[in-house]
Order: C-alpha cells, then sequence, then structure tokens
C-alpha cells in the first residue's frame, strides 16, 4: 500500500532515538545490506538510505527534531527564510529581485522546496569560489609564505600588550 508522502516533523524521544540509532549504526558500521521490515513487507535499504537514517538518528540524539518534506513540498516565505537562515524580509526582498521562483496564492507567496535548496547549492558554489580566490590571492601575494612559530610569538606579544 502506497500513502501519499506528506511533510512532517518528529521530535526527539531519548529512548526511541537511542535505540534507533543503535541499530542503524551497527547496520552501517558491519557493511552489510540493511532491510527495514515493517508491517511484513521488507525493504532493503540502499547504502544512501543507510547514511540517512543514521543522520537522522545522530542528530535526534543531540536533541534536534528532524522534519521530513518531499521535494514538492511548497514553502511559506517564512519556512523557506528558516531554511535558508535568513530573516523573512531579506528572503522577500530576494523574490523580488527574481533570485528565487515564486508563486502567489492569492496574496500569499508560495516556494517550492527544490527551488530553495537549488538556490541554497547556488549560493555555496558561490562562496567556495570566492574563498578559493581569496586563497589563491592570498598566495600569489606571499601571505602564506610566514613562519607560523613567528606570527605565534608576535600574537602573544600582542594579545599581552592590550
Amino acid at each position: 500500500m502506497t500513502t501519499a508522502a506528506e511533510s512532517r516533523t518528529y521530535l526527539p524521544e531519548e529512548e526511541v532515538a537511542g535505540r534507533f540509532g543503535e541499530i542503524v549504526e551497527m547496520l552501517s558500521s558491519h557493511g552489510a545490506s540493511a532491510h527495514l521490515v515493517a508491517g511484513g513487507e521488507t525493504i532493503e535499504l540502499s547504502q544512501s538510505m543507510a547514511d540517512l537514517l543514521v543522520q537522522v538518528a545522530r542528530a535526534m540524539r543531540q536533541g534536534l527534531a528532524v522534519t521530513i518534506a518531499p521535494h514538492g513540498t511548497r514553502l511559506t516565505t517564512q519556512e523557506a527564510a528558516d531554511m535558508l537562515g535568513i530573516s523573512r524580509s531579506t528572503l522577500v526582498r530576494m523574490l523580488e529581485a527574481g533570485e528565487i521562483p515564486f508563486e502567489r496564492v492569492r496574496r500569499h507567496r508560495r516556494l517550492c522546496l527544490s527551488d530553495v535548496l537549488e538556490f541554497q547549492r547556488r549560493q555555496r558554489r558561490t562562496a567556495d569560489e570566492a574563498l578559493g580566490d581569496m586563497v589563491a590571492d592570498t598566495q600569489a601575494m606571499g601571505g602564506y609564505d610566514d613562519d607560523p612559530a613567528r606570527l605565534r610569538e608576535v600574537l602573544v606579544a600582542v594579545r599581552s600588550e592590550g
């Protein structure tokens, strides 16, 4: 029986997360193929699915809630802003500038989860490229040629003066 995928947040329950985590980590550490048996149905888990379950278990062990959301999910501007770690007003400005596609439902904006994830990937790629450029510029200017021991001495001297 197939059920419709829905977005749901699971709160950490210490005994469930702990036991679940032990089972999943045991399976993944042995490198054996993992199977899930539920309601008499056996499902073979791929390595990536086992890795996902390990991440879920670790997050719940740390007391974090875990949200499962299908990719086709529509997000409110607040949900998307929370996911990106920015304010809702900043997100709205970005939407109006055309940085992320959205649709209007009456007077509300809705974003597709896959569009938000793609924007997040683009932002990370841009940040990685910028960091790479800074490192290359610093290397070209000889910024990494200094002796670390000498720099430590200078830092200690400066900090003791302040």
